[in-house]
């Protein structure tokens, strides 16, 4: 557990600046938490980065969980204890990846590995030595890329000024899948285990709201969607913790500071909204 060792505390630094976002942001105000789709999102808890935070993601085990918060400006990927918001350390990103948006792990704490997309750049990066080297692949977003998530099978992306999804291996086949339903620039995403199948969540820059999906192997379906529930400028990442059962928001908030803050969340679908939406694919 190379990463371990690494994660060490760092001062606090101010942040500020690029976030990729292509389009006007306006302040949501503060609105019901309730969807109209039966999807509930209830705050369970906020804190403070030290760093700006954009795409995120979860490393956990049985003993303890961890959420990484991408600083493009800084050059790192910073990591926080998920349950008091202290800041652990950080992985350096090449310097190639200076607009870094997106973080996925592999989920794979023995032999860990690390990807990161960027908005300017057609590169997927990764390392396997905790930033020591990097490499890449073709992203399958080309310079379009922001937020990132491993299921445990394939990686999702969000296309940031196209629309849509990747769903890929890295260097291996890819797919693009719609998602109409989502209105605004699309920037966070992250899976979950639902019923047996993979959910997603996305969300966007401007257009401040949750949509959820279903993955269930060979199409999405789309289940509905719910405000973001504190109010905020812009929306960023998104991770799922197994541990807590809780998605993890970043955001900025409408005194432009950034925020993480704790979600739990409930899906009560009709089953006649199982066929809206559905995107086939062959990859």
């Amino acid at each position: 557990m190379r990463y371990l060792a690494a994660l060490i505390c760092f001062a606090v630094l101010a942040f500020a600046g690029m976030d990729g976002q292509t389009g006007s942001s306006a302040p949501m105000e503060s609105r019901p938490v309730h969807g109209t789709d039966g999807i509930t999102l209830t705050v369970e808890n906020t804190f403070d980065p030290v760093t700006k935070a954009l795409g995120l993601d979860i490393i956990e085990d049985v003993t303890f969980t961890y959420v990484l918060g991408t600083n493009n400006e800084d050059l790192v990927v910073q990591a926080y204890d998920a349950y008091t918001g202290n800041p652990l350390g950080s992985l350096p990103l090449d310097p190639a990846n200076g607009s870094c948006f997106g973080v996925a792990w592999n989920n794979d704490l023995a032999d860990d590995t690390y990807y990161t997309s960027d908005w300017n750049s057609t590169s997927l990066f990764y390392t396997d030595d905790f930033g020591l080297n990097w490499s890449t692949y073709p992203s399958p977003a080309g310079d379009r890329a922001r937020g990132m998530d491993f299921d445990g099978t394939d990686y999702w992306t969000t296309n940031g000024t196209g629309g849509g999804l990747w769903r890929f291996q890295p260097g291996v086949g890819e797919s693009n899948l719609a998602i109409p339903e989502v209105t605004g620039q699309p920037s966070g995403v992250t899976t979950f285990p639902y019923e047996g199948d993979v959910g997603v969540a996305v969300t966007t820059y401007s257009d401040h709201s949750v949509w959820f999906y279903v993955w269930d192997g060979a199409s999405l379906t789309y289940l509905g969607s719910a405000p973001c529930p504190l109010p905020c400028s812009s929306s960023y990442g998104l991770a799922y913790s197994s541990n807590t059962d809780t998605i993890f928001w970043s955001y900025r908030d409408t005194g432009n500071n950034y925020k993480i803050s704790e979600l739990s969340f409930d899906i009560s679908v009709a089953l006649q909204q199982e066929t809206w939406g559905s995107i086939k694919t062959t990859f």
